[in-house]
């Protein structure tokens, strides 16, 4: 029998397990091609499989090429804790939005059996496809009253904390403890963007984080481009309250090392609020500190820790500028052709320590001291003036904020 038939036969079988559901499918692909097979989300959590293992709720995948497209079979490593295995992976992309992915599990596959698998795997698509789909619609379904909760509290709509925490038990959320605001965004993924895909993958990963560090059902939400989770904190000092956030962010950070998502993830955090009605104030903080943060290369910036930052970034351009050129004045004009003005960027940078400045520089202490003299005479100010420093550390925080740099005009 040729190619073409023998798949004619394998579609008209999975065509009637389709009829049963997402399990009875891969079951049935799974005994035509005589491999195990694993269907995960974006997420790389097990939803359907035939490779029954107690630790394979959800996993790791690791490329043997990077840039793969979503409609080849590629080569990789499925990863957990206790497991390595290797397979044949492809997304199930269809319209290039990628709703899940499907595994073979097997270690060698060459020549004809690939180009068999790939055709097979071309017509399967559509069905898993749609199982997935209907999978997805019935879970927006269940989180439309959540998803309209979430609303009403980060935009301020609920006006006493009783109605809050009572309709915050519905989803086992207990609001009589502080919470705050994580919020997170996928660099350079809009609503409709083809990789949308992998919003849904972090969201995922964020509630398999908060389960894992306080094994409650979380207080998660999509809304647009942007992942919101409500962090409860049993401690009032905001010191472990901030130690908390920072272990599940570097959780969520260690989850995407090896997806798409890595180094992709905007963090903001808001501050930490005791009554529910005041959630929506660290909500917009943390929108404030995301874009602070890519900024200023902070990982996870918290919007408690933005002081001077928070004032510059909302002030006017134009008198910011108007600032730095008092602050600098001269020295934005040498031509002494000694880059007396990186190296004073590099001073404030470095919190005015000549010792670490002069490593960074690659020349001697004594060049340096000679050299901030010539920037003291220019400015006619004293470097070790705390007045001086402040004023320094504004224009350094002003280029940073708003992409200025010190010599343009």
């Amino acid at each position: 029998m040729n190619k073409e038939a023998i798949i004619y036969n394998y579609l008209r079988e999975l065509l009637e397990a389709y009829g049963q559901g997402l399990d009875a499918l891969t079951y049935t692909l799974s005994k035509l091609l005589k491999l195990p097979i694993i269907v995960a989300n974006t997420a790389y959590e097990t939803i359907a499989t035939t490779h029954l293992h107690p630790d394979l709720d959800s996993f790791q995948v690791e490329n043997d090429e990077q840039g793969v497209s979503h409609k080849k079979l590629y080569f990789c490593t499925i990863k957990t804790d206790t497991l390595g295995l290797r397979g044949l992976g492809r997304a199930i992309a269809p319209a290039g939005r990628v709703l899940g992915y499907l595994f073979l599990v097997t270690d060698k596959a060459e020549g004809s059996d690939l180009d068999f698998y790939e055709t097979l795997l071309d017509n399967v698509e559509s069905l898993y496809a749609n199982s997935l789909k209907n999978q997805l619609e019935l879970k927006q379904k269940k989180n439309k009253s959540k998803d309209a909760f979430f609303y009403d509290l980060l935009y301020g709509n609920l006006k006493r904390n009783e109605d809050i925490m009572n309709r915050g038990e519905v989803w086992g959320w207990d609001f009589r403890h502080p919470h705050a605001v994580l919020l997170l965004k996928v660099r350079d993924v809009e609503l409709f963007s083809p990789d949308r895909h992998l919003i849904d993958a972090l969201q995922r990963i964020v509630e398999r984080g908060l389960i894992n560090r306080y094994g409650k059902n979380p207080a998660v939400t999509v809304h647009r481009n942007e992942v919101i989770a409500l962090v409860h904190s049993a401690s009032r000092k905001r010191s472990e309250q901030k130690q908390d956030i920072k272990a599940l962010a570097g959780n969520i950070l260690n989850q995407t090392a090896d997806t798409e998502l890595n180094k992709r993830i905007a963090f903001g955090v808001g501050q930490t609020y005791d009554e529910p009605i005041d959630l929506f104030r660290s909500y917009q903080e943390a929108k404030v500190v995301i874009d602070m943060g890519g900024l200023l290369g902070v990982k996870v910036p918290f919007f408690s820790d933005m002081g001077l930052e928070r004032v510059l970034y909302k002030h006017d351009i134009q008198d910011l500028k108007e600032y730095r050129d008092q602050v600098l004045g001269d020295l934005r004009k040498d031509e002494s052709g000694e880059s007396l003005l990186e190296i004073l960027k590099t001073f404030t940078m470095n919190q005015f320590d000549v010792n670490k400045t002069a490593q960074d520089l690659f020349i001697h202490r004594n060049t340096l001291r000679t050299r901030l003299s010539k920037i003291e005479a220019i400015l006619d100010r004293p470097l070790d003036d705390m007045s001086t420093r402040l004023d320094l550390t504004a224009v350094l925080k002003i280029e940073q904020l708003h992409g200025l740099d010190l010599e343009s005009e």
